[in-house]
């Protein structure tokens, strides 16, 4: 369910951003992307290098910092991608930084992805000084806007934390950037500094501005007596200080988690830019809040949701959805929320795979709180989405269930139940629908067994937690609740062999079964299709 949760929240933001193009185009375009000469000459297009096996030797030779981006033209992320990459190297440019961007297609060039070991695209990849053995591999998923890009690399290539020798430049310094984090370290050379200097080198979702004093007077203007690491920032409590103990030295993952956590809003809004701090933060329980900002009431519902944020700080991230933003159907569709809901709120726990909905009252600070401690303490049971039984749920062979007949008709004692979980966007379901009505038609006549089908999308069941579609289990007529993986291959004969021996495969059967390959490609579709 947590790989389900952020594959659902990643797609949307995927949605939000790709354009269009058709097979035919793709084709096209990656046609246009080849190079067709020898010559080592270098061309751009929107401020982007464009590198082949021919040219990219003399681009990292001219060029001191060189990221490139490994695409295929295919590649919808990579389409995503393609307008922040250029607006990040225009901002570049705008500077007359010594960095430059470039790209090589991946379909064309394969020696050169073969060379870096691409696996996946887009791939970041920086290169310093013409060394193309050491490089950087970019691990911004999710961070890929033009800012997100361009901050990333002045940090890589920037001199490190900035050295705050007088009130003044520390006062300069802290007003300059959206978040600081000063260390006050007595001795810069000592193992606290030291580690602060590794942690400032690090690839991080929060991305402050670093810097450090030794200076008397700038320890005194921020009460600072001892070894401290400070985190400024211009909302929510404006200042959060680590300190260091007595004889002790602070380690490299107190300073890490300590930026992670106290670098988030109180109140972070579900966005592009702002989603890896999210699903990155560490932090198991989500507090979404969904509203439409056209209502006249949103910006009290807020300060509401807000108030009881700080309690919870580095126990639950509080999370704001605007459900008028289209892009962002597949998120309300997972939490079983329509936008005439809003304004509502779900928590859910990404370990246990558990969804909350607080009871029908007021949302204030006061009764967001409440229910937030609730779910914390065990105290509310978990919310479970279901359609409506169709009238006619048990009329065709294919028994249809939803989450409010499903006890009922799985655990029947009388009766072995085998169950599809599918969603209706999945190929490898599509496939199978054929084969299952057969499966049905053959059994229909047979008191003991039911052949039935779930929307795992749109219908959830406290007992089965389901990762991939389609997802196949059996639950024999026995009075302990037992449940059946199968895990054979998907065709009308193996299904009828496993329903025949009572929910065993034969040995032969299992030798058939789905390979691991067919496995991936399964996950695959969930990611790509969610």
């Amino acid at each position: 369910m947590k790989q389900l949760y952020l594959t659902v929240l990643g797609f949307a933001l995927a949605i939000a951003a790709t354009v269009g193009t058709t097979k035919a185009e793709e084709k096209v375009e990656g046609a246009d992307d080849k190079e067709t000469d020898v010559s080592d000459d270098i061309s751009e297009h929107s401020d982007v290098l464009v590198l082949n096996k021919h040219n990219f030797a003399r681009a990292l030779r001219e060029n001191k910092w060189l990221l490139v981006e490994f695409y295929a033209p295919w590649c919808a992320h990579c389409r995503s991608l393609e307008p922040e990459y250029a607006a990040a190297a225009a901002m570049l440019k705008n500077e007359s930084s010594e960095i430059k961007l470039a790209k090589v297609n991946t379909t064309a060039e394969t020696e050169l992805a073969s060379e870096f070991k691409i696996q996946g695209i887009p791939a970041l990849i920086l290169f310093k000084h013409g060394d193309r053995i050491n490089f950087i591999t970019f691990k911004g998923a999710g961070r890929n806007t033009a800012r997100g890009i361009v901050q990333w690399l002045k940090k890589q290539s920037g001199p490190g934390a900035s050295v705050l020798d007088s009130i003044v430049s520390a006062e300069q310094f802290i007003s300059a950037n959206h978040i600081s984090v000063v260390g006050f370290f007595k001795d810069l050379e000592g193992k606290s500094a030291q580690e602060f200097f590794e942690v400032q080198r690090e690839d991080s979702v929060i991305d402050p501005a670093f810097g450090v004093t030794d200076n008397a007077a700038v320890f005194q203007k921020y009460g600072i007596s001892k070894d401290t690491v400070v985190m400024f920032k211009k909302f929510d409590e404006q200042r959060a200080d680590l300190q260091v103990a007595e004889g002790s030295s602070v380690t490299r993952e107190e300073l890490s988690e300590f930026i992670k956590l106290n670098g988030l809003e109180l109140v972070v809004e579900f966005n592009k830019e702002n989603s890896p701090k999210i699903f990155e933060a560490g932090i198991e329980h989500h507090f979404l809040l969904f509203i439409s900002k056209t209502q006249e009431s949103h910006a009290q519902l807020l300060e509401s949701f807000r108030g009881a944020a700080p309690g919870f700080r580095g126990k639950v991230i509080f999370v704001l959805i605007d459900v008028d933003n289209g892009d962002f159907q597949n998120v309300l569709n997972f939490f079983g929320v329509k936008s005439e809901d809003a304004p509502t709120v779900r928590l859910i726990n990404t370990k246990t795979e558990k969804k909350y909905a607080m009871p029908d009252r007021e949302i204030t600070t006061e009764s967001v709180r409440q229910f937030c401690q609730d779910v914390l303490d065990g105290a509310q049971q978990p919310h479970l989405k279901s359609q409506e039984i169709p009238v006619d749920w048990d009329k065709s062979p294919v028994k249809v269930l939803v989450g409010k007949n499903f006890e009922q008709v799985a655990f029947d004692e009388t009766r072995s139940v085998l169950v599809e979980f599918y969603a209706p966007w999945c190929g490898h379901c599509k496939e199978l629908a054929p084969i299952w009505e057969q499966l049905a038609e053959k059994y229909k006549d047979q008191e003991g067994i039911v052949i039935a089908n779930m929307d795992a999308t749109a219908n959830e069941v406290e007992a089965v937690t389901v990762t991939g579609f389609p997802t196949i289990k059996y639950f024999p007529a026995t009075p302990d609740r037992k449940i059946v993986d199968f895990k054979g291959k998907r065709d009308l004969e193996t299904l009828s062999r496993f329903l025949d021996n009572g929910g065993e495969l034969p040995e032969e059967s299992h030798e058939e079964s789905l390979d691991s390959k067919e496995s991936e490609e399964e996950t695959d579709m969930e990611k790509d299709e969610l």
